[in-house]
């Protein structure tokens, strides 16, 4: 047996005991270590050695008790520990403008807004609870919001392909179409959020942990009944099947996310269309509707957006061909 010591992005040491070999095993090993320490950074605890370590801790438990998700705790916690990690000698009190405009300077720009306020709701709060006389963070320049990019949207031409699909897969692509949902909203969904009766599907623990309720177009609902009658499925049953082991389908347990793109991207190549992301149907969705009349607001709502501006920023696409149409409408 040989031993290898690693040295880590941040300075953290890793030792392995590896078998002797041609170098495979232990490029392998250290990139799944490097993976593990980049997506989930905070499996990296020197920022709990730091002098603010005590005030970050009761900071996320102050957080956790406002409701805030534990996706988006994370996400806070792990901008917090970062720059506690770049000056773990400083006391809260003691961080300076200067010292918080160099940390976001570390990240790349398009994200710096996104950091600034995890940080500013850290100092915030340190403010609110008199640990500092002042929020150093308000001297500290707003990053500029970034230009949002436009998303593909898939063509009315595309959709019918997809949705043509045989039997169970050109249904579940008119569910996408039909209710606009996330990827992982669709992977969690059962047969019991989808009331046909009604017309309606809900959501359950959305983004922000958030339900909604969504009305589904005449296309999906007829896709879930005969969804259903094909299938044989049951109340508890998760319309995206996977087949774990390479054997028959389940539908027991939410599909894998891994599975989920394995047959989006099968579904794609099938239907002959170009690739778009799985997020395209939720913009089509969203656009289509738009396209029809359909308010920003009552958008807003079936989307489940926090703000209209981000319907109206991110998933609604109007062009040149929509505002040729509106002016012929109006007969300019």
């Amino acid at each position: 047996m040989c031993q290898q010591r690693w040295v880590l992005p941040g300075d953290q040491s890793v030792r392995a005991v590896l078998p002797p070999g041609d170098g495979t095993s232990a490029r392998n090993l250290r990139g799944a270590i490097v993976t593990a320490l980049v997506f989930d950074p905070l499996k990296d605890a020197r920022h709990k050695t730091a002098r603010a370590a005590r005030d970050c801790a009761d900071w996320r438990a102050h957080k956790e008790l406002e409701g805030l998700s534990p996706r988006s705790l994370d996400d806070y916690e792990w901008t917090v520990a970062k720059l506690l990690r770049l000056f773990p000698e400083k006391a809260i009190g003691e961080f300076t403008d200067g010292d918080l405009s160099h940390f976001l300077h570390t990240f790349p720009p398009g994200s710096r807004r996104v950091r600034r306020a995890a940080a500013m709701s850290f100092f915030k709060w340190a403010y609110m609870t008199r640990r500092i006389p002042e929020n150093p963070l308000d001297f500290v320049a707003k990053p500029k919001r970034p230009a949002q990019a436009v998303h593909a949207i898939f063509t009315e031409a595309e959709q019918a392909l997809l949705e043509g699909l045989p039997r169970t897969d050109g249904a579940l692509f008119a569910i996408l179409f039909g209710a606009g949902l996330r990827k992982g909203e669709a992977r969690r969904l059962r047969v019991e959020h989808i009331n046909l009766d009604r017309a309606e599907l809900i959501v359950y623990q959305g983004k922000g942990s958030k339900d909604r309720v969504i009305p589904l177009t005449r296309r999906a609902v007829q896709a879930v009944a005969e969804l259903v009658l094909w299938e044989a499925l049951r109340p508890g049953d998760h319309p995206w099947y996977s087949k774990p082991g390479g054997g028959g389908i389940s539908r027991l347990t939410p599909i894998g996310e891994g599975s989920f793109h394995r047959w989006y991207e099968r579904c794609i190549e099938a239907a002959g269309v170009r690739y778009l992301n799985p997020h395209s149907t939720r913009h089509t969705y969203a656009t289509r509707l738009r396209q029809l009349g359909l308010d920003l607001d009552h958008l807003q709502i079936l989307l489940g957006h926090a703000s209209v501006k981000t319907t109206s920023d991110l998933y609604v696409h109007t062009t040149v061909g929509d505002v040729a149409r509106k002016l012929e409408e109006i007969g300019v």
